[in-house]
């Protein structure tokens, strides 16, 4: 008996666990929260669910990075997000695109150089086959 519900026990948490990095976000406000989650707990199996196939985001430096090498940053620890804070988010809806324009405030570390303070971001998020995917992502420092 204590095998059995052992069993039980074990399949209903890495059921859990696995619902977990399937997300499913409910719209593009959503998902772009769920992109900035993603990075702040250095979790690559949700950026990878999260982001399109085509998806680029726009560096700091003006530099663009494809989704793959994003992944592979988070998932290597070149890229580590130790805290922040979104704020004033605006959305606007053009039917299946969502746009959303807000500030990051954050503390990472890239290669470990650090950058602290606020950035202004634009995600661009697309529902297709009634999926939302983050395809584009743009950071721009606030002086």
């Amino acid at each position: 008996m204590k095998t059995l519900l052992l069993t039980i026990l074990s399949l209903a948490f890495s059921f859990i666990a696995k619902a977990q990095t399937n997300v499913q976000p409910i719209d593009g406000l959503d998902c772009s929260n769920l992109f900035f989650k993603a990075l702040l707990e250095e979790d690559a199996k949700a950026l990878e669910s999260l982001i399109s196939n085509d998806f680029s985001v726009m560096g700091l430096q003006g530099q663009p990075i494809e989704g793959r090498a994003l992944i592979q940053a988070v998932s290597q620890g070149i890229i580590v997000v130790d805290s922040g804070m979104l704020s004033a988010a605006r959305t606007r809806t053009y039917g299946d695109v969502m746009l959303i324009n807000g500030l990051w405030d954050v503390r990472a570390r890239i290669e470990n150089n650090g950058f602290q303070g606020a950035l202004s971001y634009m995600s661009v998020c697309v529902n297709s086959g009634g999926r939302w995917k983050v395809v584009a992502v743009q950071f721009t420092p606030v002086p």
